[in-house]
């Protein structure tokens, strides 16, 4: 015959309120119900010998602050509390001097991110913002001495960037396309130019509404004429989904003229 250690009161106890109470929670009203000696853990076990299920698997903010053991009670709220218009690098001062923890600015930065915690110090200036300097001349604010050393560096009317690269000049973007410059003022595409586009318009003309220059052999650093050709921006893209781009460039060329006949069929099918 089982012998169960804890009367059946215990079991329909904890059967009834496991659902609705944390582990800690149901050991401590367990505990002044019926006398016993539960210990959060405790609970967790008998619940899980027993298959009592517990309802309440994501802690709330004030739950998970209550059971913690990591930060001293009250830190929390201290911070919570006080940080607005306050630094990471006050907040972790006052929390140390207070709590005797040891924060450095940076903990104290993820852990006002982690928990929600907003200073309002953006770190940049706000709209509206007056700057210091305003309505001063340059003797105003900064020493004869600074202002000498300025004069160095200063950019004077006419003068370029000494690393500025001259019309001509071809790099590689992060997305691995060639670009060359064409001009020395503008913004960036008055200034620079996708070098496969520009080879094949100066062999063809301009490239029609609609279309794309592609490479035959996959590879976007090889821009002689030969290795391009001109489709439309649905054919560019059947390219790739139905994987018909390969090193060969014949094969990629097969691979379109596939894609062309088809469509012609769709196209007659559709008269």
């Amino acid at each position: 015959m089982a012998v169960y250690r804890y009367p059946q009161e215990v079991h329909d106890f904890v059967k009834k309120w496991a659902p609705k109470l944390r582990d800690q929670d149901l050991a401590e009203a367990c505990n002044r119900e019926f006398g016993t000696s539960f210990t959060a853990s405790g609970m967790k076990s008998f619940r899980g010998n027993h298959g009592y299920r517990n309802g309440k698997k994501q802690w709330t903010k004030e739950e998970y602050w209550k059971y913690q053991t990591r930060y001293p009670k009250g830190l929390y709220e201290f911070v919570r509390d006080n940080s607005w218009g306050v630094s990471s690098k006050e907040m972790a001062e006052m929390v140390n001097e207070k709590f005797g923890t040891s924060f450095t600015p940076g903990m104290m930065k993820q852990f006002r991110q982690r928990h929600g915690i907003r200073s309002g110090c953006t770190g940049w200036y706000q709209k509206e913002h007056s700057p210091g300097n305003k309505g001063l001349r340059q003797e105003d604010y900064m020493s004869p001495e600074a202002i000498e050393k300025t004069r160095a560096t200063r950019f004077k009317k006419g003068d370029r960037p000494p690393n500025e690269l001259p019309v001509g000049s071809v790099v590689v973007n992060s997305y691995g396309y060639k670009l060359r410059k064409r001009r020395m003022e503008g913004a960036l595409w008055e200034r620079w130019e996708f070098l496969h586009k520009a080879v094949w318009e100066e062999h063809n003309g301009p490239v029609p509404e609609g279309m794309v220059v592609t490479f035959k052999d996959c590879d976007r650093l090889n821009c002689d004429i030969d290795n391009l050709m001109l489709v439309t921006r649905g054919e560019s893209a059947t390219l790739t989904r139905l994987g018909y781009r390969f090193d060969d460039p014949d094969l990629t060329e097969t691979g379109l003229n596939v894609i062309r006949l088809k469509n012609k069929v769709k196209e007659r099918r559709r008269v």
